[in-house]
């Protein structure tokens, strides 16, 4: 991970000598595009909008800070994906103004050096660390909400199975009762003797008194279910 350690005295002292001369504020053409090149090497705001390494700062490092938090929060959308990259390059950013900001400090005494351009890293510091906190904040809330709808999604169907549950528990229950009547009903013992009868003598009635049978018996048990749904 990026340090104020990756930073020799020559390093800062060149950054230093840069900022100097993006601060000037060049007029001609050629001055501002020098001015855009020093803008590159001072390195605390991105550069027409795009992160960029400076010559002296490890790919690798900022891979493996990229690495570790995807390893961490393992995003699993392009928005989540987009914020993890915020994070990592704001992070990335904060970490090199500390570095900047230490190259201001009198190694021996702690003293301030250069207090103007210790002030400009400084708020360049809390700056990415703010677009750090507020992507992660962002990540946090989309993970959140979409737990909330996960758990939703979930006590839904649940739900869905418990109905559905019942429902096969009460016709059970039903077709039981239905049993129950037709044991006692002659007609239908009657019909249930006729159909046993087709059965052994394969008489060809069979079909006819089956299909009447099921007639009966499912139109009594449907006939009761949609009772109780209008009563309900």
């Amino acid at each position: 991970m990026f340090t104020n350690n990756n930073l020799t005295p020559e390093q800062r002292a060149a950054i230093n000598r840069a900022n100097a001369q993006h601060s000037t504020g060049a007029k001609s053409a050629g001055g501002r595009e020098a001015s855009s090149r020093n803008h590159t090497v001072h390195g605390l705001a991105r550069h027409n909008g795009h992160f960029a390494l400076l010559p002296f700062e490890k790919k690798d490092e900022f891979e493996n800070l990229q690495h570790s938090l995807a390893s961490e929060y393992r995003p699993t959308s392009p928005t989540e994906h987009i914020l993890l990259t915020n994070m990592s390059e704001s992070h990335w950013l904060a970490q090199r103004a500390q570095g900047l900001i230490t190259g201001c400090l009198d190694p021996q005494t702690g003293k301030i050096t250069d207090p103007k351009s210790f002030a400009l890293y400084l708020r360049y510091q809390a700056t990415h660390e703010r677009a750090f906190n507020k992507a992660l904040n962002e990540f946090q809330k989309l993970r959140a909400e979409k737990r909330k709808d996960q758990a939703g999604f979930e006590a839904q169907q649940r739900q869905q199975k418990e109905t559905e549950e019942q429902k096969r528990a009460a016709r059970a229950q039903k077709e039981a009762e239905i049993d129950e009547e037709h044991m006692n009903d002659p007609e239908y013992r009657g019909l249930l003797h006729r159909i046993t009868v087709a059965i052994e003598t394969k008489n060809g009635e069979f079909a006819a008194l089956n299909a009447e049978f099921e007639r009966k018996y499912y139109g009594h048990l449907d006939g009761n279910e949609n009772h109780q749904a209008q009563a309900a």
